[in-house]
């Protein structure tokens, strides 16, 4: 995604929802899209978007609930050095496929 859009803003803008149902029709039927695509390289946001899309429809976030307020906790250390090693205490802490 970065390699081909424009960095500033490319998470937080959307793409044609067209082209992500295309993109999540791919997915779903169990083939590799092809993202090298011009339908795509023209509209990267619609990866992005499907991507968000993914993170935002699982049953349990990424993060999941258990762990949020000790990733909470984690990300407000004001010291660089000890929030990552933190961070990194709580990814640990993480099931399998969600470390994954």
């Amino acid at each position: 995604v970065e390699q081909h859009g424009v960095v500033d803003g490319i998470y937080r803008l959307s793409g044609v929802s067209s082209n992500i149902q295309r993109l999540r029709q791919e997915f779903d039927s169990d083939r590799c899209p092809d993202l090298q695509k011009d339908v795509y390289l023209q509209d990267i946001h619609c990866v992005s978007s499907l991507c968000k899309a993914y993170f935002r429809e699982l049953p349990n976030p990424l993060l999941t609930y258990q762990l949020y307020d000790k990733f909470a906790d984690a990300v407000a250390i004001q010291m660089e050095e000890a929030r990552l090693v933190k961070i990194k205490e709580v990814l640990k802490e993480l099931p399998v496929p969600h470390y994954r």
